[in-house]
């Protein structure tokens, strides 16, 4: 008897977002966060707990609002461009901006769940996977975190917008993954959870896509429809 055919069988090729998708309890950036506790854990002495807290947050401010702008989603600046510029007037070292900067990575990046684990490896059996992902900081804690799970090795390529500049929607970011398969577009399908990102981003470039619904979204009817629906990973390996 021939088992029941699933929507992601069609697709050889599977790309998938981070943060919302496989990614969570990232970007702790709210005021309640103790910034200057990972200051000091990672070695800073000089700057006093509310400074810190200062500048991380109005860096975080300024990222946000340029990131909520389409403007700036094929010229989006680096964590460490954005403190070099509010802290000139304060003459900081350029060790201790790179400080300020990994205290900014540290709360960006997120933990990657066991069950996600799991599901990842499935995937890996039936489809070549790749990472398109928006993060504001250098990849360095993200590679760390996808070796600590143990599925580094599952993905043939990893695209990472800090790397080059721009943000999802950009077509950039997709079309540099898509240099690493030779199939057709048809036989690629985009896993994320923002629609105006992810989806809009992915329907652009050609390809088909699935839409993680955490419920925490608003719709927005201008982005094209997604192809399926799914609350997370472990429910479309079913469907």
């Amino acid at each position: 008897m021939v088992g029941r055919l699933r929507f992601i069988d069609q697709f050889t090729v599977m790309l998938l977002d981070l943060h919302g998708t496989f990614m969570f309890r990232g970007a702790r950036f709210s005021e309640t966060e103790n910034f200057a506790r990972t200051y000091r854990e990672l070695g800073g002495r000089a700057l006093g707990d509310e400074e810190v807290r200062r500048l991380v947050l109005e860096v975080c401010a300024t990222m946000e609002q340029a990131y909520a702008d389409p403007r700036y989603n094929e010229h989006f600046s680096s964590v460490w461009h954005c403190l070099e510029h509010i802290t000139r007037p304060q003459g900081l070292p350029g060790w201790e901006v790179r400080l300020l900067e990994r205290v900014i990575a540290h709360h960006e990046v997120a933990v990657i769940p066991s069950a996600c684990v799991g599901a990842l490896r499935e995937l890996a059996q039936t489809h070549k996977l790749g990472i398109v992902s928006n993060i504001w900081s250098t990849r360095d804690l993200y590679v760390q975190e996808l070796e600590r799970a143990g599925i580094r090795d599952l993905f043939d390529v990893i695209v990472f917008s800090s790397d080059h500049g721009t943000i999802k929607p950009s077509p950039h970011l997709f079309m540099k993954a898509l240099e690493a398969f030779a199939v057709d577009r048809s036989q690629i399908v985009f896993v994320g959870d923002s629609l105006t990102r992810d989806i809009a981003g992915a329907k652009a470039v050609g390809l088909s896509t699935i839409w993680i619904d955490t419920g925490t979204g608003t719709v927005d009817e201008s982005v094209p429809s997604p192809d399926l629906v799914s609350q997370d990973l472990r429910e479309f390996l079913g469907r």
